[in-house]
């Protein structure tokens, strides 16, 4: 009788009714590529340095203990004591390079300490980028750190912003935040876009039904979550993570239903004033300086900052004005210009390109664009490689580098070149190509060790 083995389960449980020594020779066989490969993989072995980066990433999101260095200090014990070669990939390179041309605004600033702070709170960044880029090495690890984040995540902001928008009606002109750095409806919806990639690669990879299901409901609540802040500059990056799906997906026409069937239940739960705030898109007119994109004049002001910005780019080309200085610049300017009430004061310029050329130079925003740039490479060819090998892989991949893509969009609304939370998304979508190439991301029971060949299981050598 012809017996086909379907699915992992049944390759395992045929190895269990087979004769010992056919039994050995399955276990002690080469790791199988494609679907069966995970089941060779190592299981979870937490250590200092994955509990340290937790604790990190519990501290970003709750803000509950002013223990940040602490928690650093950890995790860099955690990479010692773990061993191994270290690892500096060229994003790190290049974010090195450009933490070093921030220092040379050292010699244009007009506040010698705002730059040093700004440039010391870069470097922090990049010591913490180290750190976990060389902690998680693994794809149990990896796991981990996917589903830890995410469940992170939805305890803090996106809990918080429900309870906002549903219980307490705490809503600011009917867009809903949080508390910190999500206390801003664009920044909370621009950071919810890595997430959201996430959620979609773990719904699509992991096998668990519990956390499956979990990433399913995340995909939905979160962009639910991008549409409840009325974030134009988000839902823009959507639309261009949308309009690039059917260009770069295997599966065009299930990836488009999926897609668009989940966004279009977050839509059909989202308020209408999210259409009217996107329908004002419409009266966008660069003579008539965006005043009629809406009512209470937001896009105009940040066109206004913007223009200032540009201006101090086309005066300071090279270096800049000096890291963080651009709010002071754009204090004296709106005097000077005589701008109105909402774009005067030492005002950010809401857009990551615009702050960070304004701050550096062009240099500046080079190295930060080669930055971002070498993680999308690394992504993309492995996704590449990946893709008639393992699907499941690829399309994690492909999630994330459409949040990716969604989220440098949204970047040129509001600033986050010195976020940690940036970072940390570029380290993991790093981490992602990284681990991925090499194993699968589900992390099975690791196989006993196979006994000697030739020599019966369950018989001893004399």
């Amino acid at each position: 009788m012809r017996q086909s083995i379907r699915g992992w389960r049944s390759a395992r449980a045929a190895r269990g009714n087979a004769p010992a020594l056919a039994r050995s020779q399955a276990l002690a066989s080469p790791p199988l590529s494609g679907t069966l490969s995970f089941v060779t993989q190592e299981p979870l072995r937490l250590g200092l340095g994955l509990v340290a980066l937790m604790f990190y990433l519990w501290l970003i999101h709750s803000y509950k203990l002013a223990v940040g260095d602490i928690a650093v200090a950890a995790l860099g014990v955690g990479v010692l004591l773990r061993g191994g070669s270290l690892r500096i990939p060229m994003p790190l390179v290049f974010f090195l390079l450009f933490i070093v041309w921030n220092a040379f605004g050292l010699a244009v600033t007009s506040d010698t300490q705002v730059t040093k702070d700004a440039i010391i709170n870069l470097g922090k960044l990049w010591i913490i980028t180290f750190c976990v880029v060389n902690v998680v090495r693994s794809a149990a690890e990896f796991r981990f750190l996917v589903i830890g984040w995410l469940a992170l995540f939805a305890l803090y902001p996106v809990r918080g912003a429900f309870f906002n928008q549903y219980i307490c009606h705490c809503t600011e002109f009917g867009r809903v935040a949080w508390n910190f750095v999500f206390s801003n409806p664009n920044d909370l919806a621009a950071l919810s876009l890595i997430p959201l990639g996430l959620a979609a690669g773990v719904a699509t990879v992991e096998r668990v039904k519990y956390f499956r299901l979990a990433a399913l409901a995340g995909v939905v609540v979160l962009a639910l979550l991008v549409m409840l802040t009325q974030s134009r500059g988000a839902i823009l990056g959507l639309g261009a993570a949308a309009l690039l799906l059917p260009l770069t997906s295997r599966r065009k026409g299930r990836d488009l239903l999926l897609f668009g069937g989940l966004l279009g239940l977050a839509a059909f739960f989202a308020p209408k004033d999210v259409w009217t705030r996107i329908a004002g898109l419409t009266n966008a007119s660069v003579q008539g300086g965006m005043a009629g994109v809406d009512k209470e004049g937001s896009a105009e002001a940040r066109w206004q900052l913007w223009m200032i910005a540009a201006a101090t780019v086309r005066d300071h080309p090279l270096l800049g004005v000096g890291a963080g200085m651009m709010p002071s610049v754009n204090r004296v300017q709106a005097a000077r210009e005589k701008k109105n009430w909402s774009v005067r004061g030492a005002r950010d310029t809401h857009s990551t390109y615009l702050r960070i050329a304004a701050d550096t130079g062009y240099p500046g925003l080079a190295f930060y664009l080669l930055t971002w740039g070498a993680v999308f490479w690394h992504v993309r060819k492995v996704r590449k490689g990946l893709r008639n090998v393992r699907q499941g892989d690829h399309q994690l991949l492909f999630y994330l580098e459409l949040s990716m893509i969604a989220f440098v969009v949204a970047a040129l609304f509001g600033t986050y070149g010195a976020l940690a939370f940036t970072y940390l998304s570029l380290a993991v979508a790093w981490l992602a190509a990284t681990i991925l190439e090499k194993e699968t991301w589900y992390v099975g029971r690791a196989p006993a060790l196979a006994p000697a060949p030739g020599v019966p299981a369950g018989r001893r050598r004399s």
